[in-house]
């Protein structure tokens, strides 16, 4: 059986704690709340913990507010060590945030569910499918093969998860499998129209004017085929609009037939510094984010700033140059 490892662990285990990786997306999110609605069902507990708070556009599948932040060590249960954690849409358990710190040391056991590429993660201690489009088509295939029936708040959590790390449904590891799912999850009665407009058309006028901002930062390299866009905390500020709402700003270079690669520099409210990749073709960009100690797909990546954006933008326009025949122009 293809899922038996989670399933074992399922088993094994009577409480869970379910996170994701930090800045949690639309997949990470559906993958919790179905996994936590499945666990419920089989007469489990289980509670959601993550490290950063969930974008409102996602949290229209919670209705009763189970994406809970963790920002005390108080919101820990007094028994976690009798606890299994369930690390969603991540391997890297550096990337889970305060989690890494104040609960993986103390549960019994974690055991990973994940979709990205990665050269170093055991797979024999984790599910991990790379060839999947998402953790929430992973899980659907996983209750399914546990005979476990789906409500429709799940069916709505997975639905969301997949359009969204699918692109709705147009990047690469999308197959006839996530179409299948995608018909048997709206046969359920999930409604891909509620679905689209809270995941795309939810955004407020500051995120319009964020846009604006950013586009302005524009940068173009390797004769017009790499963009380059930077946002700072204080830009966040001029619009003031929210981090979150940055987060399909990558793309919008790549609607040009032109660009091959779209590169995003981005800083939070807290300082934070983080750099989106985007590629089209044959061109790795997971390979890049894993150079930074970060991680993602061929064509979706990203990674932690170990240093300033002047100088990670030098280092990550180097490593692209052996995709490009001549030097880097600017094209401002």
């Amino acid at each position: 059986m293809p899922n038996q490892a989670v399933i074992d662990f399922i088993e094994k285990h009577d409480k869970f704690i379910i996170t994701a990786h930090e800045t949690p997306d639309g997949d990470a999110l559906g993958s919790e709340y179905a996994m936590l609605r499945a666990l419920r069902k089989l007469g489990k507990t289980a509670r959601i913990l993550n490290a950063d708070p969930a974008p409102k556009k996602f949290v229209f599948i919670d209705d009763t507010g189970e994406f809970e932040v963790l920002v005390k060590k108080e919101q820990i249960p007094e028994d976690i060590q009798e606890y299994g954690l369930f690390v969603l849409d991540v391997n890297d358990i550096n990337n889970i945030g305060q989690i890494a710190t104040l609960v993986l040391p103390r549960v019994k056991e974690y055991f990973i569910v994940d979709h990205h590429d990665s050269e170093t993660v055991q797979l024999s201690q984790n599910h991990i499918e790379q060839n999947a489009s998402s953790t929430c088509e992973i899980l659907y295939l996983l209750f399914r093969e546990m005979g476990l029936e789906l409500d429709l708040p799940m069916a709505q959590a997975l639905y969301m998860g997949i359009v969204y790390d699918t692109g709705s449904f147009i990047y690469p590891k999308t197959t006839a499998v996530t179409f299948q799912i995608a018909h048997e999850l709206v046969s359920m009665g999930v409604d891909p129209n509620e679905t689209y407009v809270n995941v795309y058309e939810s955004n407020s006028i500051s995120s319009l004017v964020l846009m604006a901002k950013v586009l302005t930062t524009l940068e173009l390299y390797y004769d017009k085929h790499v963009a380059v866009q930077t946002m700072t905390q204080e830009l966040i500020r001029d619009a003031d609009a929210i981090y979150e709402e940055s987060d399909q700003l990558i793309n919008i270079p790549l609607r040009s037939g032109d660009i091959r690669v779209s590169v995003f520099f981005k800083e939070n409210l807290e300082g934070v510094k983080r750099c989106s990749l985007r590629s089209k073709g044959n061109i790795d960009v997971a390979a890049i984010a894993q150079s930074f100690g970060g991680g993602g797909h061929k064509t979706a990546a990203g990674f932690k700033c170990p240093r300033s954006f002047d100088v990670m933008e030098v280092e990550v326009l180097e490593m692209l140059r052996e995709y490009f025949n001549h030097e880097a122009t600017d094209e401002q």
